[in-house]
């Protein structure tokens, strides 16, 4: 069935109805392989990793904030 179908009709219809944490790494996986064709040139959005952020449930955003807890501390800038 796939070769009667273009690739982006079966992205598109393939995505539908899946759980939000898929998606999410169908977009990182979108995002990687971007570069990848462009040589790197396209770069990361910035809009996507704040949308992936404001996905976040309370216990990932908890263990995000617990990983950068006094990192300018840890790290300061030279």
């Amino acid at each position: 069935m796939v070769h009667t179908l273009n690739f982006q009709e079966v992205i598109t219809k393939g995505i539908q109805g899946l759980p939000q944490k898929y998606l999410s790494e169908v977009a990182d996986f979108v995002v990687f392989m971007r570069s990848k064709a462009f040589d790197g040139s396209d770069s990361y959005d910035f809009d996507v990793i704040n949308h992936e952020l404001s996905l976040m449930d309370a216990r990932e955003l908890k263990h995000l904030e617990d990983e950068f807890k006094d990192y300018d501390q840890q790290f300061p800038k030279e």
